[in-house]
């Protein structure tokens, strides 16, 4: 190999550690947000902005101050103080940010897997994630849900209170989808936004809808039925009951829960509201038992004022006798005048 050809080698070769070096290393410069595959994730979380009082806890560890520019086991935990604040980077265009009275947890894993999760605690965590993020990329979970393929940005806020927890997940931009125990969110868009609050024991979910309009497709047991099989016998057919619920501003879904004696088969009571608070959807059911369902059960009752439109209405239809058919005076006499002549 002469000189020349041994001097472009190396070029090349320093060209390509470069640009893998790129790929690997976390970046805080902006730019459009799209993910390369080679670099979706870096291998360890790395604390891109650390601003004092910050800690971390290593899975095997215990609190201590966070460094900046350091990286950090999967399965570490995060929190910032008052005036604290931390910006967590998964990758070139994946971060969460954390400020004041925040934490929050990674999940513990594998070096190499491919999804990334965090675990709200409590406080605020803001997510940045690139637009077109690969389903099943990255997960935020708590007790009572999880956020399944969040693209763009999003926050979530997590309390717990003395009744339960209370958690706000607001879609800033792109999308996201949401789902717990007997409900499912498919997507919420830009400005889409729920409340979601669960008891302790994760008997009740309240879903509150606070800002923009999605559906929640909650669980309503399983409906048994029959139908003719390619043999000509009839079979029975046991398929999955649902109801679409739109969750808009003031609107609600309340679901009871309860643990049998006997069995692990929950009872589940689901209510749907709207804006006015009015119930809409009433249901009861056990889990996987078709017998045991109640179908809905609301009753529409008619008010006094529809009551006093209907009556309206019937008044207005009522012909009147023709002018011909009542007798004129002279012409005629009723009943009466006809008994008495007789008379």
């Amino acid at each position: 190999m002469n000189t020349k050809t041994l001097v472009v080698a190396l070029a090349l070769a320093a060209i390509g550690w470069q640009s893998a070096a790129q790929e690997e290393a976390p970046s805080s410069e902006g730019g459009a947000k799209s993910v390369q595959s080679a670099s979706m994730f870096t291998t360890l979380p790395f604390c891109r902005i650390v601003e004092p009082p910050v800690e971390v806890k290593k899975p095997t560890g215990d609190w201590e101050p966070a460094e900046e520019g350091r990286f950090y086991p999967l399965g570490s935990s995060y929190r910032t103080h008052k005036d604290g604040k931390l910006v967590l980077a998964f990758g070139t265009t994946s971060t969460a940010t954390i400020e004041g009275e925040s934490s929050f947890g990674t999940r513990r894993q594998d070096i190499g897997g491919a999804a990334r999760m965090i675990e709200l605690s409590y406080g605020s965590v803001l997510l940045s994630l690139a637009d077109n993020m690969p389903e099943g990329a990255f997960f935020v979970t708590a007790p009572g849900f999880v956020v399944r393929n969040p693209a763009g940005e999003s926050r979530y806020t997590y309390e717990r209170t003395p009744n339960g927890d209370r958690a706000t997940v607001r879609c800033v931009t792109g999308a996201l989808a949401l789902s717990g125990r007997h409900f499912d969110i498919a997507s919420m868009r830009a400005a889409d936004e729920v409340v979601i609050t669960s008891e302790h024991d994760y008997l009740v979910t309240i879903l509150e809808g606070t800002s923009g309009d999605y559906v929640v497709r909650l669980d309503q047991g399983v409906r048994a039925g029959m139908e003719v099989d390619d043999s000509g016998a009839m079979k029975e057919v046991v398929s999955n009951d649902v109801l679409d619920w739109h969750l808009s501003p003031k609107t609600k879904v309340v679901i009871n829960r309860a643990v049998p004696a006997i069995g692990e088969r929950m009872a589940v009571h689901t209510m749907a509201f709207d804006a006015a608070g009015e119930l809409q959807s009433d249901r009861i059911f056990c889990e996987g038992r078709a017998e045991i369902n109640s179908g809905e059960l609301v009753v529409k009752a008619v008010g006094g004022d529809e009551l006093a439109k209907r009556a309206a209405e019937a008044a207005d239809t009522t012909e009147e006798a023709p002018a011909e058919d009542v007798p004129a005076d002279g012409e005629g006499n009723s009943s009466s005048d006809a008994s008495s002549t007789d008379e």
